[in-house]
């Protein structure tokens, strides 16, 4: 086929709606609100947004870097997490992912272009990084380019075939959503609060400590620094709301699990709380004038609202661990197991 567009894929209800959502971070489309749209777009999920965030796991997610760049929202083992996320809710995907330095990369590239076309004829829209992750909604040969959208919106741009994989970063990434089947939906949302507390307490490996880190540690180095004052405030409240907006994610989510434990009450009520202290934090930033110029009072005001984060969400993971022990205590030293 010479050229397709998934015309309903980019003039979906959700492509309006999500604007709306995310108006609250201002930030780079992520894997979730990229996949969301397109298990919309196929009928795959009648839930919320916030419920595919929280069953996939990948909504308790936290890292940062050094410098609390925007890198920081997107680091992590793609290739592991986002075939998992897939696999948790009943899709089947393939991907791969590689360095565009590598002599073999336009062999990769080719194929690449291949397999996402075959997804567009089958009515599926594609999954890539492009600087963000975005979903690929046509194709044309004559012009050998890609279409492509943002995780919110219907605007199309055009990436050629010999621009896949060319990024600002070295990086190259995309997945294909091969078929859907139904899963236990309570079994899959109780493996994904067992998969919080892993996040929680472990280092990505695939992340090097000295430039990151992962769940509980991530707090400390955002408050270290905030206090050194060695950041760009822009990209510091893009990592901030985006925080902010999976917290509240997650509060939204775990509220509709009280059945799964009598201790659920107590997991629910910490991370409301701790939506909470988000939605402090983003009136700090709304402060524009004081947040730009680092001005002491707001800068010491958010750290001690991200030690408050860390003590609350600590104390939400203790709450799933008092929830599910039995679960969790078979796994022995590797909770991440499944």
């Amino acid at each position: 086929m010479a050229n397709r567009e998934l015309l309903d894929l980019i003039q979906s209800p959700y492509a309006q709606y999500s604007a709306g959502e995310h108006a609250s971070w201002h930030g780079m489309g992520s894997y979730t609100d990229v996949m969301y749209r397109i298990l919309v777009h196929k009928q795959w999920t009648d839930f919320p947004r916030h419920m595919i965030a929280g069953m996939t796991a990948s909504g308790f997610r936290l890292v940062v870097d050094q410098h609390l760049t925007t890198e920081s929202i997107s680091a992590y083992n793609w290739m592991a997490e986002n075939f998992v996320a897939a696999d948790f809710i009943g899709v089947t995907a393939s991907q791969a992912a590689g360095f565009s330095f590598e002599p073999t990369f336009p062999l990769y590239q080719k194929q690449a272009v291949l397999d996402i076309k075959a997804s567009i004829d089958r009515g599926v829209g594609a999954i890539l990084w492009h600087d963000q992750f975005v979903v690929c909604v046509g194709y044309d040969d004559l012009e050998k380019v890609l279409y492509i959208c943002e995780s919110e919106g219907r605007e199309v741009s055009r990436l050629p075939y010999d621009s896949f994989g060319q990024n600002s970063t070295p990086y190259w990434y995309y997945q294909v959503l091969e078929s859907h089947q139904t899963v236990d939906m309570w079994e899959v949302c109780k493996e994904s609060l067992i998969q919080a507390v892993y996040k929680w307490e472990t280092h990505d490996y695939m992340l090097p400590p000295r430039d990151y880190t992962c769940g509980a540690a991530a707090y400390s180095t955002i408050a270290a620094v905030l206090q050194s004052g060695v950041y760009d405030t822009d990209q510091a409240a893009i990592v901030l709301r985006y925080y902010a907006k999976s917290r509240q994610d997650i509060a939204s989510y775990v509220t509709g699990l009280g059945h799964l434990s009598d201790q659920m009450v107590h997991v629910m009520r910490e991370y409301v709380s701790l939506s909470d202290l988000y939605s402090e934090i983003i009136e700090m930033l709304e402060h524009s004038i004081w947040w730009n110029t680092k001005e002491p009072g707001c800068v010491q005001r958010v750290i001690a609202l991200i030690h408050q984060a860390k003590e609350t969400e600590q104390r939400a993971i203790d709450a799933i661990k008092h929830a599910f022990p039995e679960t969790i205590g078979n796994r022995f030293e590797d909770i991440g197991l499944r």
